[in-house]
């Protein structure tokens, strides 16, 4: 079958919308046609050139969208249902499986660096080229083929372009704090970024309910975004010290970098009390290195870790933040942000780069 997808060729080039080759669903698969996409931070990297992949690629790996047909052997998915994308179908089998690392699967992160899904192929061509998938999705398409384990099933009063934003940004910071840190009633929080992963760290210090959320982004639009998902203060990088000594003079007990950088891990361990917890959230581009005065460790006792998609399976992560959502625990509606159709998907990467408030969706 054929299908219309955004491809990436080069960083610094327009992304192209062709019509390409879709195989059809094989016997473990599912066909999805999808209806929302978010833009996310590691799109940028590839974007960008920081993370090297194969090309030509479709990026997107934040969707929701509705089934269109099952494989033969795929059970509990129908025609008809509504579905988020999970970009980690493990394999169960592996090392990491057996250890309860699903995210970390060996055939999954294989997969991800060569640009195929985790069985070594992409299902995609346009003409004699191989189209490559990012981060085992390549969700801005009309129509994807995955992994039945990549589609998870979703109530169908749940609005589809909010589903979308759980499929990655939600299941990363809430779960973060939650099933990483486990943040603990009465604690407080810093959030170092206040993009869609940062603005769901609030959300989940809200829910575990933390008396204390600082924010820190440099765009002014994100820092109100902050308060009004759950901080209780949000200041620009160059205010937070000065602010944090009147607000937490010994340093809080949490502190979640959502962006994955030299200066935002730096800012992160700073800001945190002895005996404190840093937790790495955001991807940062190949080659970054953090610097750790070891002082901070043996002295001050502080923890400091890394968070990979919430840190939990994703379909068993997934109720809970459904029931989080239903109870209105998690905000969704208010994290939403422009929409674009697939042609103007270049349009959106620039509303990313240039700093919406809310998270950017395309429409393929």
């Amino acid at each position: 079958m054929r299908t219309r997808a955004a491809l990436f060729r080069e960083p610094g080039r327009a992304l192209d919308v062709a019509e390409v080759e879709l195989d059809e669903p094989g016997p473990g698969d599912v066909l999805v046609r999808v209806a929302r996409v978010g833009l996310c931070g590691s799109d940028l990297h590839v974007l960008r050139g920081e993370w090297r992949r194969p090309t030509p690629m479709v990026l997107g790996h934040e969707g929701s969208g509705i089934v269109e047909a099952v494989g033969e052997r795929v059970r509990g998915l129908a025609p008809g249902d509504h579905v988020v994308l999970s970009w980690a179908p493990s394999c169960g089998e592996c090392g990491p499986c057996r250890r309860g690392r699903p995210v970390a699967c060996v055939p999954l992160r294989a997969g991800i660096a060569a640009g195929t899904l985790p069985d070594g192929t992409t299902r995609m061509r346009l003409g004699d080229e191989t189209v490559y998938r990012m981060t085992a999705i390549g969700a801005l398409a009309e129509r994807i083929v995955v992994p039945a384990k990549a589609a998870l099933p979703l109530p169908s009063d749940l609005p589809l372009e909010h589903a979308a934003l759980i499929g990655c940004a939600a299941l990363t910071g809430v779960g973060a704090v939650l099933n990483r840190a486990r943040v603990e009633p009465g604690a407080s929080v810093l959030v170092v970024g206040a993009g869609g992963v940062g603005q769901f760290c609030v959300q989940g210090a809200r829910v575990a309910g933390a008396t204390t959320i600082v924010a820190v982004d440099p765009l002014e639009s994100r820092r109100g975004q902050a308060i009004r998902l759950g901080a209780t203060a949000a200041f620009a990088p160059g205010d937070v010290a000065a602010a944090l000594e009147r607000i937490a003079p010994d340093g809080l007990d949490y502190a979640f970098d959502a962006v994955g950088g030299s200066a935002t891990f730096d800012l992160a361990l700073r800001s945190t009390r002895g005996g404190g917890t840093v937790v790495v959230v955001g991807m940062a581009p190949a080659g970054t290195t953090l610097a750790l005065d070891p002082f901070q460790l043996t002295n001050e006792e502080k923890w400091v870790t890394g968070s990979l998609y919430g840190s939990e399976d994703p379909a068993l992560a997934l109720p809970t933040l459904l029931e989080h959502v239903s109870a209105g625990r998690i905000d969704l509606e208010h994290m939403l942000g422009p929409v674009y159709p697939l042609d103007a998907v270049n349009e959106a990467i620039e509303a990313m780069i240039g700093g919406a408030a809310g998270r950017v969706l395309v429409r393929p």
